[in-house]
């Protein structure tokens, strides 16, 4: 049956929420509502449904953020939330639903889509796994390896409060790459737990200070003892030993048997503080679309350009290229290798932090 693929109206989210609602959770879950305030949003009205008579019978959720890449801004939308009436299944609304928003991200400017799902329909629309990171399982042996936590004995560890949320936000943004957010945007998404209210988990925010002054963040998703899920780190920000310090105060205080946390390739001081602790090699969390190449590179221009590279260079280089192979040279550390350019690749922020969709 024909749909009609548009926008929602500022009257339409009530019913976006019970279908979302209805596929993704059960009576122990948050609502939809609350997890993604953004995704669901009458003021942003970006994400868009299929109607059939009026009625919604399909969703997608779509959300614009700024990432901030060094001295680049990139313009970036976020599809999630992605659902279909039972009733209405096989009739490719979805589809329909991906092409509508792939023309509004390029009429917006946009230069990448990032997909939390791995489906097939994805693939075949250009959506491909990306970047590069360390997954490290931390314990309560193998964090005494950490040689920073018996040094620094002027931090104190401590629950925030709302008094740190000026201080959050300039961490946040001492970060190579990072998601652009306000104070409030930040304490809303800290309020919502959005990945962390997909596995039944809460957020807890310990703040690592000097001398009163806090120095590194870390935002922690943990659920009750019977959870079959290890507690991981959905965020974090600031000194890298301090950052470990917390880490290594959360699996004691917390009691926690294990406790995983992804680290980026770029992440240097991180990676080295953690350097004792076997790690996995894996993938940035979903997928990423190139919406418009020129936009892309028009954004990147500004990292280029301060690592003495003109985008214009880069572009012809990365021309002839197909999208797989451009997005795995321009994010995958582990390309080129072998003599690849040194403004690539691009670093980029781990997708399932607080602005995950």
């Amino acid at each position: 049956m024909m749909a009609n693929i548009r926008l929602l109206q500022e009257n339409e989210f009530d019913a976006a929420i019970r279908l979302a609602d209805s596929i993704f959770r059960d009576d122990e879950h948050r609502s939809m509502r609350d997890a993604y305030p953004f995704v669901f949003s009458p003021s942003l009205r970006q994400s868009y449904g299929a109607f059939v008579n009026d009625e919604l019978v399909a969703f997608m959720g779509f959300v614009p953020a700024v990432v901030q890449v060094g001295e680049a801004r990139l313009h970036i939308y976020s599809i999630g939330a992605v659902c279909t009436h039972p009733d209405a299944r096989g009739n490719g609304y979805a589809s329909q639903l991906l092409s509508s928003v792939f023309a509004h991200a390029d009429a917006a400017g946009a230069s990448l889509i990032l997909v939390s799902g791995k489906r097939s329909l994805y693939a075949r629309a250009g959506c491909y796994p990306f970047g590069r990171m360390k997954k490290y399982t931390l314990n309560q042996d193998n964090i005494r390896k950490i040689r920073s936590l018996s040094g620094d004995v002027g931090i104190r560890i401590r629950e925030w409060r709302a008094t740190d949320l000026f201080k959050l936000v300039e961490l946040m943004r001492t970060r190579t790459a990072y998601y652009e957010q306000s104070v409030n945007d930040l304490a809303a998404l800290i309020r919502a737990e959005a990945f962390a209210s997909n596995v039944k988990m809460q957020h807890t925010l310990l703040v690592a200070e000097r001398q009163g002054e806090p120095v590194a963040f870390v935002i922690m998703a943990t659920g009750d003892k019977a959870s079959a899920r290890t507690p991981f780190i959905i965020e974090w920000a600031g000194e890298p030993e301090a950052t470990a310090a917390i880490l290594g105060h959360a699996i004691r205080a917390y009691d926690l048997p294990n406790l995983d946390i992804h680290v980026n390739w770029f992440e240097t001081g991180l990676n080295e503080v953690l350097e004792s602790i076997p790690a996995l090699s894996e993938r940035n969390s979903g997928t990423v679309h190139i919406v418009n190449a020129e936009h892309l590179y028009n954004q990147l221009g500004p990292y280029w350009r301060a690592r003495g590279t003109a985008g214009s260079d880069l572009a012809t280089m990365l021309q002839d290229m197909d999208d797989a192979d451009r997005i795995a040279l321009l994010f995958d550390p582990t390309v080129g290798e072998n003599g690849h350019h040194s403004a690539l690749p691009i670093p980029f922020p781990y997708t399932v932090g607080l602005n995950y969709v």
